[in-house]
């Protein structure tokens, strides 16, 4: 496994997406990121989504860098998205959520056994469910898939 360099390309939404808004950035963002509220929650402003940033709001379609517009596919849109690693497998109709590198994502394991593992490291919510097989990325490329954006309630694991 390749950890993913992301590289913006076309999420190619289908028509019709899911609403879409527009938002400022508070980082660099690439298009076809994950994006999510800062933790502190500031107004209005998207992050390319991460284990450390607050509510996955939905994917970037356009680039933008600190303080540009960005426009966001929201809930019901689908779009397909960069997995973080180049070898990611995902088959349709399973769920992912925020993987470890900015912007991407990674299966989510609703198994209670696995759950809480993969919870700490990875993130706190599914995001989307698949729609299609992944396609494998290629060097430093991650896998693409296509989702259907599905953001739900964050969760945060019990001490």
């Amino acid at each position: 496994m390749t950890a993913t360099t992301f590289v913006a390309f076309d999420p190619k939404p289908e028509r019709p997406t899911g609403p879409t808004r527009t938002f400022k950035a508070g980082a660099t963002i690439l298009m076809d990121q994950v994006v999510a509220f800062a933790d502190t929650g500031v107004s209005g402003t998207v992050h390319p989504a991460t284990t450390s940033t607050g509510a996955v709001v939905g994917v970037a379609l356009n680039s933008a860098t600190s303080g540009q517009d960005v426009t966001v596919a929201m809930d019901g849109s689908i779009v397909t998205v960069t997995m973080e690693a180049d070898d990611s497998a995902i088959d349709a109709g399973h769920w992912v959520m925020v993987g470890a590198v900015a912007g991407t994502v990674v299966e989510y394991d609703p198994a209670i056994g696995a759950h809480a593992a993969t919870q700490a490291a990875q993130s706190t919510a599914a995001i989307g469910k698949t729609l299609e097989d992944s396609t494998l990325g290629a060097a430093t490329v991650g896998s693409k898939v296509k989702i259907i954006i599905l953001t739900s309630p964050q969760h945060t694991l019990a001490s």
